[in-house]
């Protein structure tokens, strides 16, 4: 292949695994949890909203992106997206947040008085109190987003298997034992490969509806509904969809970190990020698109209980912050990825990339605390970036056990046989 799409041999992919976590990072993204579990206890005493609604707005934002890892497999699989496959490592690396996202998301029951508005009296009668009770939320999310997590790792699994017993030569110890659990019952490569090739085939498209549907659900009963009697038809798709954009966002700033970088490596080229950053560049104007649809029929209806969602986002200190996330997410990754060449390079790539997750991270901050917080000022400071440093030293954590076990690009192909340009 050329330079703008690099071949790699499966010998010097095998030289992108990294064994382990390197001490300085571990000791950093451990400390950065240390941080976070510190801001969280200094906080939830003496203001317990303010601790819980952080909490609540860092679990909406890495979840959604660590799912939608899982998930970007399944969508070149049924898209036949030959130009992506050598990117997907990077992107199912997130999912490995999914365990402690679970985790996370019974612990949240713990704070649900402090951050469902309707569990107290609430001025509409909009409101549908046989679906939103406090054990019923949790219930019926927990089993979707169980059943969910199981169905991304059965996928993750064959995306994995075909890679496994060559993965597990190239470690020791406990990594090597649980990489030897992929390549149980191994029947040949030929027909393992054909095995989950076919096996990726027939899960994908149900994945992603999966997605869709438990997504949905879970914003609606985490998001929407933080605003009493505020209903939006585009509210899954709002929220998923970010959750997709950020996780572009993250590939496009991983795939730079590590092209190169192992002795002069080249692992994608720059065809690869131009096809990347013509996605991301899609998905910038289609979640701005979902959020305008929203606001548009709302502003010329200009129905009270619909708008009792955007007048506090507009004004004050929160207007600031609004603003603020549409300039990250759109105003300027729009611009910045308009022409051909900054799509190109993968420093500049991973420039927009970082706009693009701060801008999430402020999206899924102001989902949550508008709709709850009536103390003065904004609800913005130490606590809160205490709480956030440490939900991104998890999900590092989570990320760098994933990338350091398993190479960075495929080294088989089990994914939408064929080539950029060719098809199958």
């Amino acid at each position: 292949m050329s330079a703008g799409r690099p071949s790699v041999a499966t010998s010097e992919a095998l030289k992108t695994i990294g064994g382990r976590i390197p001490m300085p990072w571990l000791i950093v993204w451990g400390g950065a949890v240390a941080i976070g579990a510190v801001g969280f206890a200094t906080t939830v005493g003496g203001d317990a909203q303010r601790a819980w609604m952080s909490v609540w707005s860092n679990f909406l934002f890495w979840t959604a992106i660590s799912m939608a890892g899982i998930v970007f497999g399944a969508v070149l699989q049924v898209a036949k997206g030959h130009w992506g496959k050598s990117f997907r490592r990077l992107a199912e690396a997130a999912g490995a947040f999914l365990p402690v996202s679970f985790a996370l998301f019974f612990t949240l029951r713990l704070g649900a008085e402090h951050i469902f508005p309707w569990l107290g009296p609430v001025e509409t009668e909009h409101l549908n109190r046989d679906w939103l009770t406090l054990d019923g939320v949790f219930l019926r999310n927990g089993v979707l987003i169980a059943l969910l997590y199981a169905f991304g790792f059965l996928w993750l699994f064959y995306s994995i298997r075909a890679d496994a017993p060559l993965v597990a030569g190239e470690h020791r110890g406990w990594r090597k034992a649980v990489v030897s659990l992929f390549a149980r019952g191994w029947r040949g490569d030929e027909e393992e490969v054909t095995r989950c090739r076919n096996r990726i085939g027939r899960l994908s498209a149900a994945l992603i509806l999966s997605w869709a549907i438990v997504f949905s659900l879970l914003a609606i009963d985490f998001g929407m509904s933080l605003t009493p009697g505020f209903v939006s038809m585009v509210w899954g798709p709002y929220y998923f969809i970010g959750g997709w954009l950020g996780m572009l966002a993250l590939v496009a700033i991983m795939a730079h970190r590590y092209n190169g970088r192992f002795d002069g490596l080249q692992l994608w080229g720059k065809w690869d990020f131009h096809d990347l950053g013509k996605l991301t560049f899609a998905f910038v104007a289609f979640w701005t698109y979902l959020w305008f649809a929203q606001y548009l029929v709302i502003w010329y209806g200009n129905i009270p209980r619909e708008t009792n969602f955007f007048m506090p986002r507009s004004t004050g200190g929160f207007g600031f912050m609004f603003w603020l996330q549409m300039v990250l997410i759109f105003a300027l990754p729009f611009p910045f990825l308009l022409g051909r060449s900054p799509k190109m390079s993968s420093r500049w790539l991973a420039f927009v990339g970082s706009l693009i997750l701060i801008g999430f991270w402020v999206e899924r901050w102001n989902m949550v605390a508008p709709s709850i917080w009536h103390g003065e000022g904004l609800p913005l400071g130490p606590p809160e970036a205490m709480i956030s440093v440490g939900f991104l030293g998890l999900f590092a954590l989570a990320y760098g056990a994933y990338s350091t076990t398993f190479p960075k690009v495929p080294l088989r192909e089990t994914i939408a046989v064929g080539s950029p340009g060719r098809g199958p």
